[in-house]
């Protein structure tokens, strides 16, 4: 029998967290997007990541190579790449940082890199976890075909060993040394995160990429073939500098997507479409919530908050509002650029993202299709969604605007509370982890920090470094352009 003598104090019963996605709006765009772009994620950004992976795979396998002998190699790898990267200026190519050269930075500007140091996992190393930056590319990986799916790095069913080391093979020399010292680093600039699309890797991961004339349009190399030569053909046609920012009105709005000889007989088109008008939505409704926690300054009565959202917007009714928005369709019947209109307008913001949130509903009557299957998703009238936001706006139509503010506030207070308590957990100790920045109590509420207000990623700015990285494309005088390899590859 276990004898307990004397008082214990428990651990604190409640740990509040920053939470993620506390309206949860964005499942719907993050699940298509990761239909239309498989292979690549958010935080895949670049190509020579999956090649030097595939490196590391190919070596553990032809060495016999322990997992944790696998896990100190990979590092020591990925610590060689960041720091032959950062000896290359390559900004102007449009590429991101090789991964942890900012934990390397001051070793880097040093002039010396101890890689026993800096490759072991923590935070004096360039990264904490101990597989290095293999888990964010694993499943990318997984889905290319680059590696299997098992738990230490395993050729795949695409690696090509051949091209990997003839491309790489130099950073597992660099990986044995003791010290990496960075003037000696300059003349491996062929192994700098921007220069596989001139080098054996490069031209492999292209290839798979880019898939081939027969891949089927339903399969996911096929659907990953018809988004890469939707971005491309609008990178050829038009200005492209900012990805995501130029590329997507292209696609929501107007004609050209349903016109040009290429675009208009691409599935993913319609789809790409339909997702990027979505996205309006949930970024309305994002930036809308984090404006409301804005206004929640110590203890805040949830009335006072909703008056500050009504006090934004003018004196009229819901109808009044809705009749003064801008057209959402072209005479011609495609997707007049109404919610990037008001994006750009000088509203302040609650009148602004209600306003997108308002024409963005409209799109419920008026596209058709696969465009408005995109569009609705399959989970139709769900809270938020832009079925269920025509319906309050129609409803309220002859109420005061002021008034809708204000229950609108109450709802999303209540959708808050009902998402971090679905995402709720209880831990072993018996503590309650509680996933949100937002409290309430009796009526009360008061922030542990700010929300975000970004749009969710589409993934189409990482996929164009990624095809950079790869050959496909390059940056040339601040815009994309398609290489001639690229072209070659897409037809």
């Amino acid at each position: 029998m276990t004898t307990l003598q004397g008082p214990i104090w428990s651990a604190a019963g409640l740990d509040i967290a920053a939470g993620r996605y506390p309206l949860a709006v964005e499942r719907h765009v993050m699940r298509m997007a990761d239909l239309l772009v498989p292979g690549v994620t958010t935080v895949t950004p670049h190509a020579r990541y999956y090649a030097l992976h595939a490196l590391i795979a190919d070596e553990a396998e032809q060495r016999g190579l322990s997992s944790a002998e696998t896990q100190e190699l990979l590092r020591r790898t990925e610590v060689a790449l960041a720091a032959v990267s950062w000896t290359h200026e390559h900004s102007h190519v449009g590429l991101p940082r090789a991964h942890g050269t900012d934990a390397l930075a001051r070793r880097l500007r040093a002039g010396h890199v101890d890689v026993a140091e800096a490759s072991q996992p923590g935070k004096d190393g360039y990264v904490q976890n101990s597989w290095g930056f293999w888990f964010p590319y694993f499943a990318s990986e997984v889905t290319l075909g680059v590696l299997a799916a098992k738990g230490v790095p395993t050729p795949g069913p695409a690696s090509d060993a051949g091209a990997v080391r003839a491309g790489l093979d130099d950073l597992l020399d660099l990986a044995r040394r003791p010290e990496l010292v960075v003037d000696d680093l300059r003349q491996h600039t062929h192994l700098c995160v921007c220069a596989g699309g001139d080098s054996p890797d490069g031209r492999w991961l292209a290839q798979l990429l880019c898939a081939t004339t027969e891949a089927d349009p339903r399969s996911r190399a096929g659907t990953r073939r018809e988004t890469i030569r939707l971005i491309t053909r609008i990178m050829q046609t038009h200005q492209v500098s900012d990805v995501t920012a130029d590329l997507a009105p292209v696609i929501a709005f107007g004609d050209f997507v349903t016109s040009d000889r290429v675009t208009r007989g691409l599935a993913a088109t319609s789809a790409w479409r339909g997702v990027i008008l979505r996205n309006y939505n949930v970024g309305a409704w994002r930036r809308l919530w984090s404006w409301l926690v804005e206004q929640v300054n110590g203890l805040t009565p949830a009335d006072a908050v909703a008056d500050s959202f009504a006090d934004s917007l003018p004196d009229v009714t819901v109808q009044a509002f809705l009749d003064q928005l801008p057209a959402t369709r072209t005479p011609s019947g495609t997707p007049a650029p109404a919610e990037q209109q008001l994006r750009g307008s000088d509203l302040v913001l609650p009148l602004r993202e209600l306003s997108v949130l308002a024409v963005n509903a409209r799109r419920v009557d008026e596209l058709a299709g696969h465009v408005r299957d995109a569009f609705l998703g399959d989970r139709r009238g769900i809270d938020l969604a832009p079925e269920w936001t025509a319906r309050r706006f129609t409803e309220a139509a002859p109420t005061s605007l002021r008034d809708f503010a204000r229950r609108l506030t109450a709802d999303l207070l209540l959708r808050a509370q009902r998402v971090a308590l679905a995402k709720a957990r209880r831990r072993a100790d018996g503590t309650l982890w509680l996933p949100t920045r937002l409290q309430e109590r009796g009526g009360l509420l008061f922030k542990t920090s700010a929300e975000g207000r970004a749009d969710v990623g589409l993934r189409l700015d990482q996929l164009t470094t990624v095809l950079a990285g790869a050959g496909v494309v390059a940056r040339v005088e601040g815009t994309w352009q398609v290489t001639s390899a690229g072209e070659a590859l897409l037809g």
